[in-house]
């Protein structure tokens, strides 16, 4: 019931900020007409790769991405400093490794691409993210967006306090990676060249056994400190783990990132979310023109789409097992249910029979899971259950 209460009051925080504010009217993006340039740049205060990628945009029934290769991409701060990009794929425009904003400094884009237009960004201030305070999971019930039916999992949520901070517009980003095991790992390998099977090895029998996935958010999760009644984001869903998936059928590490947004940056990722259905990525297919900060100096009247992100961000993580949701209901998901004998079928082969067996194309996706002696047959099982 409390979990009930507070995601009402989530909800009801979310309609009385956006009550407010003028709907969002746009451009539709028609068939016929000059593309318009699209840039997608982030800039934070992690030393690693930022990068910049331009493209034009195209028909709602076209697929292809057109990308602006050869152009010059620069990144200038306000005290007169200026590093050039260089494009390591088409239209993928990256600074060096090491590079990294400075909080409290101003920075801005300036792009000029082949045919001699130039563009160029606000200034935009890297802003100082606060830190997330806790990372936390409870097992809940939610309710299907597909279906009637109710889906259980760990909810995720965080906290952070954002009062003695002058940033008050967040983005978060989640990256998961989790532990996996089949339930039938394959204990013998066949081997071409002298047309047998032999044992595999403790360490290679542990490389098929265990193996780590991973996923990240594709969503836009937006928070905002105008819509509280205080500077405290307080039990923040930020992502759901339904028990019916393997992601924390053994063991999950996530991270989250929490982007300090400028008013505008945070407006143009909200207007983005809202006009596209998928959830909210720039390189999705948009039904409609959406501008941020970055204008034409060679045309005034030259839409261009995209934004120039300029953020500081902080990060936490969180290690997550499934014992430790269980009393509460959670059940583990270890695979059976795919992996099931009476699902996947074994197939018994003889020793002599082995070689003609594996080099048929219709046995390819089926390895040797493990070995009778007594019997000389071997025991084999789809690759997705013996191999990870």
């Amino acid at each position: 019931m409390r979990l009930e209460i507070k995601n009402k009051i989530h909800l009801l925080i979310l309609v009385i900020a956006f009550s407010c504010i003028e709907p969002y009217e746009y451009e539709l993006i028609h068939e016929v007409g000059p593309p318009l340039i699209v840039v997608d740049g982030l800039l934070t205060n992690e030393e690693k790769t930022h990068s910049v990628r331009l493209s034009y945009t195209s028909g709602l029934g076209i697929t292809n991405l057109t990308t602006i290769n050869e152009a010059t991409v620069i990144i200038e701060t306000s005290d007169g400093d200026a590093v050039t990009l260089t494009e390591r794929h088409p239209g993928n425009y990256v600074t060096s490794s090491t590079y990294r904003g400075i909080v409290g400094q101003s920075y801005r884009l300036r792009i000029k691409i082949k045919n001699g237009h130039e563009y160029l960004s606000s200034e935009e201030v890297l802003n100082e993210a606060p830190p997330i305070d806790t990372l936390y999971g409870r097992y809940v019930q939610l309710p299907s967006e597909k279906s009637a039916e109710l889906l259980n999992g760990v909810q995720l949520f965080i906290e952070s306090d954002w009062s003695d901070y002058e940033v008050s517009t967040f983005r978060y980003v989640w990256e998961e990676t989790y532990e996996w095991r089949v339930p039938y790992p394959s204990e013998y390998v066949y081997v071409p060249k002298i047309g047998a099977a032999i044992q595999r090895k403790m360490t290679d029998l542990q490389s098929v056994e265990v193996c780590f996935r991973g996923d990240t958010s594709t969503a836009l999760l937006l928070g905002s400190a105008f819509s509280l009644n205080n500077s405290k984001l307080t039990e923040f869903p930020i992502h759901f783990i339904n028990e019916n998936d393997q992601n924390l059928s053994f063991k999950t590490a996530v991270k989250v990132k929490q982007y300090a947004l400028s008013n505008a940056t945070y407006q143009y990722y909200k207007r983005l979310k809202e006009n596209n259905e998928s959830g909210g990525s720039l390189f999705d297919k948009q039904k409609g023109n959406i501008s941020g900060n970055i204008k034409s100096l060679t045309d005034p009247k030259e839409l261009v789409m995209g934004n120039f992100d300029v953020s500081g961000v902080s990060s936490k993580v969180s290690f997550f097992e499934p014992k430790t949701f269980v009393s509460d209901g959670f059940k583990v998901n270890y695979g059976l249910d795919y992996c099931g004998i009476d699902i996947i079928g074994i197939d018994s082969i003889p020793a002599l029979a082995l070689e003609g067996y594996v080099t048929d194309d219709r046995n390819a996706r089926m390895i040797i899971w493990t070995y009778d002696p007594d019997l000389q047959l071997y025991f084999m099982t789809s690759e997705n259950c013996s191999d990870c």
